[in-house]
C-alpha cells in the first residue's frame, strides 16, 4: 500500500499532536466507541499494545479493559501525544496500567509481547508497511491479535488489498473483517 504523501515528499504524513483534538471528542465516542471496536479482543489481565496511539482515545479503555493485572503499552512517535496519554490516565486513575513508548519514524521498537495489538489509522502513514507488519508479527504472543483499521478516506481498496497480500506473506492470517470499525477493517493472528 503506497502513502501518497510518503511518496510525493519522500516522508510519511503524521497527523500533528496540535491537532489531537480531532482525534479525541466526544463527536468521534458516538461514531467509533472504543469499547465496541476493541472490546471483543480484550481480556482482564491482558498485554495490550496501542500502536499510533495519538492522545489516548483508545488507549485509556484499553487500561480501563485489561483491569490493574493488565498492561497497555502506548506507542507514539510524538512526545507530545504520549504526554497527552499520561495527563488522561491520571485524570482516568489509570496511569498505574499504561507504559507509554515513543517509536523511531521507521521502527516501532518494542521487545514486550503482547495479547492485542491496535494499529488505528496508522498504517497507512508508515514509511514501510512490510517492515511495520512483520514488527507486529513478532510482537504478538500465541494466539494473540492484531485489529487494523485503515481510513477510506486514505485508503483505497486496492490499497488495503495489497496490505492484506502483505500481511500474509510474512504470516500475518486474515481471520475477520469487523464491520463498523470505522474504516477498511481486519484481525490478524500470527
Amino acid at each position: 500500500m503506497q502513502n501518497n504523501n510518503a511518496v510525493a515528499t519522500g516522508t510519511p504524513h503524521v497527523c500533528p499532536h496540535q491537532m489531537s483534538f480531532f482525534l479525541d471528542n466526544w463527536i468521534r465516542r458516538l461514531i467509533q466507541n472504543p469499547a465496541r471496536i476493541v472490546g471483543p479482543y480484550i481480556q482482564e489481565g491482558d498485554t495490550v499494545i496501542d500502536v499510533g496511539c495519538g492522545p489516548g482515545y483508545f488507549t485509556i479503555d484499553m487500561a480501563k479493559m485489561v483491569g490493574p493485572k493488565g498492561r497497555v503499552i502506548a506507542v507514539d512517535i510524538q512526545a507530545k501525544m504520549l504526554q497527552r496519554v499520561r495527563k488522561k490516565a491520571q485524570k482516568h486513575g489509570v496511569e498505574q496500567r499504561i507504559d507509554c513508548h515513543t517509536a523511531g519514524m521507521d521502527h516501532i521498537g518494542l521487545e514486550k509481547k503482547a495479547d492485542f495489538i491496535l494499529a488505528f489509522y496508522m498504517i497507512h502513514e508508515v514509511p514501510d508497511m512490510t517492515h511495520t507488519l512483520a514488527e507486529l508479527k513478532a510482537l504478538l504472543n500465541d494466539g494473540g491479535k492484531v485489529l487494523a483499521v485503515e481510513p477510506k478516506m486514505h485508503v483505497s481498496q486496492a490499497g488495503f488489498k495489497t496490505m492484506l497480500d502483505d500481511a500474509e506473506e510474512i504470516g500475518l492470517k486474515a481471520i475477520d473483517f469487523p464491520k463498523r470499525a470505522g474504516g477498511r477493517s481486519v484481525v490478524w493472528s500470527a
